[in-house]
């Protein structure tokens, strides 16, 4: 299970025998519903290439390819630079970017052990963003070795895993240059102390004390990307084990690869946007009429009405006390007054509100709504498909965003 490249995946090679089939069957197609089984060939060799091409260039520093990454940034990124500096500070500069770590740790919520630890991967987005990169790695790395020790039998955090424990079946992270890989860097022992500057994530010499000048962004960046490698880690050992599930028919296949093109094309195609009162789709946007009806929930304190409109990750994790939860956070903050000034539209499923809150004291500030178009599972759906509804991932009033500088803070 550990695979040389991206075509060794057992769902590349179950895809691949699939299009092969298709080849033979294509003539017996209708008339100009013929598939074009020589397309289909390319995208998946597009996806292989992309992946091993990554590891190629990334891999000797580290650096993961996760199923979150954009296959279509790892594609021009590899295709741009042979530099692996570069090609590093590129893909630093793809974390390094608000709506996109809020869409990468989104997908962490389907994990319930990961969900008990999204208020700490919150307060490490915070750190992450301020600058305070020593703090961000301390967080993650905890929440990593949490994470593994809770989430199988065998209560052993990360740091105490083989690297041979972490080769991860039919995903992309079980690549021979993957999770495994780096995980020996990992676990290094290194006891001498060191004022030198590292850019790997020692987690031993971090914790223990003994490499002193780990904070800049490389190091905490590579945090991000090896939670992100190990939430797919975890996911893959949950497929593993599950019933084998019936091969995919022709149908099935094609179903799928058109919707998948369907959602990349409108995410490419997207183009970002801000409305403002004096535009007419302003007031029906639904971010829009979402946000007046949490504000005015809010200054009632109807807790109750507030809580369906909050992520549903708030209510995977509360169910029936996610209201309380929402009281919890609101009650010592009442508002007296709001105004929505503008949406931000950032990308297909993510928006931020601009809005000026006033609270009982009489001050005003302005603050941004974070909101995105999820489905009832949480996970994000682009506009325009459907079954994907408005709402606020940033709930809590003590991480609302300042709009000025994207910087978390409360309202005090």
């Amino acid at each position: 299970m550990d695979y040389r490249s991206a075509r060794d995946l057992p769902s590349f090679v179950e895809i691949s025998r699939q299009i092969s089939a298709l080849r033979i069957l294509r003539h017996l197609a209708p008339a100009g519903k013929k598939p074009d089984v020589r397309a289909l060939r390319k995208q998946l060799d597009h996806m292989a290439d992309t992946v091993d091409a990554f590891y190629a260039l990334l891999g000797p520093r580290n650096w993961i390819f996760h199923e979150s990454i954009s296959l279509d940034f790892a594609a021009e990124l590899v295709a741009t630079t042979t530099d692996p500096a570069e090609a590093e500070a590129k893909l630093i500069a793809y974390y390094n970017d608000h709506e996109r770590l809020a869409l990468l740790t989104a997908g962490l919520r389907r994990l319930p052990a990961m969900r008990r630890r999204l208020d700490l991967v919150g307060k490490a987005t915070t750190d992450y963003f301020a600058g305070r990169y020593y703090a961000c790695v301390h967080v993650l790395l905890s929440v990593m070795d949490g994470f593994v020790n809770e989430f199988e039998t065998v209560r052993r955090g990360l740091h105490a895993r083989q690297a041979e424990e972490l080769k991860a079946w039919d995903s992309v992270v079980g690549h021979h240059m993957g999770l495994a890989n780096a995980h020996r860097t990992f676990t290094k022992g290194r006891s001498a102390t060191d004022e030198e500057p590292v850019y790997e994530l020692y987690r031993n010499g971090i914790v223990h004390g003994s490499l002193l000048n780990y904070d800049n962004i490389v190091v905490a960046t590579k945090a991000w990307n090896r939670l992100m490698a190990v939430a797919d880690w975890a996911r893959s050992r949950e497929k593993e084990q599950q019933p084998a599930p019936e091969k995919p028919t022709l149908r099935g296949l094609f179903s799928t690869l058109a919707q998948n093109q369907r959602v990349r094309q409108a995410v490419e195609e997207f183009e970002p946007f801000d409305l403002s009162p004096c535009d007419d789709e302003f007031a029906t946007h639904p971010a829009s009429v979402a946000s007046e009806a949490f504000l005015g929930a809010w200054s009632r304190r109807n807790f109750g009405a507030m809580a369906p409109l909050i992520t549903a990750e708030l209510h995977r994790k509360q169910g029936k006390a996610a209201p309380r939860e929402v009281r919890l956070a609101y009650e010592h903050h009442p508002l007296s007054a709001f105004r929505i000034e503008r949406i931000s539209v950032t990308a297909a499923a993510v928006c931020t509100v601009r809005i000026e809150i006033t609270g009982a004291e009489g001050k005003s500030r302005r603050v941004g709504l974070r909101w995105i178009r999820e489905d009832e599972s949480g996970d994000p759906v682009p506009v325009p498909f459907d079954g994907g509804t408005w709402r606020l991932y940033t709930w809590d009033p003590a991480r609302f965003v300042r709009v000025e500088d994207g910087d978390a803070h409360g309202i005090g």
